[in-house]
C-alpha cells in the first residue's frame, strides 16, 4: 500500500480508541496530523508522541466556531489540507420509549451533526485544491438495525447517508468521500461490554471471525482509504466488522 507521505491528515477523536490507531497509523506512514480531541491539546501531545510537524489542538465537535478556528490554524500552519477522518463519538444507549430528547439529540449532535461541521469547513481546502480525501467512522449498526442503540445506531446511518452524498456532491472536483463501518471493537467505548459475561461473548460470536476487532485493523482500513490507493474508490460504506452484517450464524 503507498504511504501517505508528507499529507495533511485531520483527525477528530485523535487521543483514544479509534481515532488514536488511526492518528498513530497515519504518523507512521508518513502523514502530517492534526490531532483534534476534547482533552486538552498536552495529554494529545503526550498520548501520541507528536513532532513539531503535527498539531495538537482540543476541540468539541459540536462548536463549531471552535472548529472554525481549527481550520484557520490548519490553513495558517500548513495552507493545504489533503485527509480529514471524522473519529469523534459517544455511546447512545436505550430504546425509544427510554430515552429522553435530551438524550437523543446529544448522540446526533456528536455523532452526525459534529461529523457534518467538520466535513463542511474542511471542504474550501478541498474544493480550492480539488482534491482530498473524507473517512467517517460510522458503524455495522448504520447499515443494519439493532436492538437497545436506537439513537446511535440512527446517527451512524446518517452518517453513511452523509457520506455518500459528499461523495455525489464533490466527486466532479476530484474530492472522495468514504466511511468505515467498524463491528465489536475494542476500545473505550465499548468497555462497557468488558464485565457482561455471557452478552458479550454472544455478541462476539455473531460476527463471523468469532473475536472482537483492534483499533489498529479499523486504523488501516481508514489509511488506505485516504491513500493514493484508494483513488477510484468513493460513496462506500466499508464494514470493517470481522463479517457480522454479511451473513448469520445458526446456533
Amino acid at each position: 500500500m503507498s504511504g501517505l507521505e508528507n499529507k495533511i491528515i485531520f483527525i477528530t477523536g485523535a487521543a483514544s480508541g479509534i481515532g488514536k490507531a488511526t492518528s498513530l497509523a497515519c504518523k507512521a506512514r508518513g502523514a502530517k496530523i492534526i490531532a483534534t480531541d476534547l482533552s486538552p491539546a498536552s495529554d494529545i501531545e503526550a498520548a501520541l508522541t507528536l513532532s513539531d510537524s503535527d498539531l495538537a489542538l482540543q476541540l468539541d465537535v459540536t462548536d463549531e466556531a471552535g472548529i472554525v478556528a481549527a481550520m484557520e490554524t490548519v490553513k495558517s500552519k500548513y495552507g493545504r489540507l489533503d485527509g480529514l477522518v471524522n473519529s469523534a463519538g459517544i455511546n447512545g444507549q436505550g430504546p425509544a420509549h427510554l430515552i429522553s430528547k435530551e438524550h437523543w439529540e446529544r448522540t446526533l449532535e456528536v455523532q452526525l451533526t459534529g461529523s457534518f461541521m467538520i466535513c463542511q469547513k474542511a471542504l474550501p481546502f478541498f474544493m480550492e485544491q480539488k482534491s482530498g480525501s473524507i473517512v467517517n467512522v460510522a458503524s455495522t449498526y448504520g447499515l443494519i438495525g439493532g436492538p437497545g442503540n436506537i439513537s446511535y445506531n440512527t446517527a451512524k446511518g446518517g452518517v453513511v447517508q452523509m457520506t455518500r452524498c459528499l461523495a455525489a456532491d464533490y466527486g466532479a472536483l476530484g474530492i472522495r468521500a468514504n466511511c468505515v463501518a467498524p463491528g465489536y471493537i475494542e476500545t473505550p467505548l465499548t468497555s462497557m461490554l468488558d464485565n457482561a459475561g455471557e452478552m458479550r461473548e454472544t455478541f462476539i460470536n455473531m460476527h463471523l471471525l468469532r473475536r472482537p476487532g483492534k483499533p489498529e485493523e479499523v486504523a488501516s482500513a481508514i489509511c488506505f482509504l485516504l491513500s493514493d490507493d484508494a483513488g477510484y474508490i468513493t460513496g462506500t460504506a466499508l464494514p470493517v466488522d470481522g463479517g457480522f452484517s454479511s451473513a448469520k450464524l445458526l446456533g
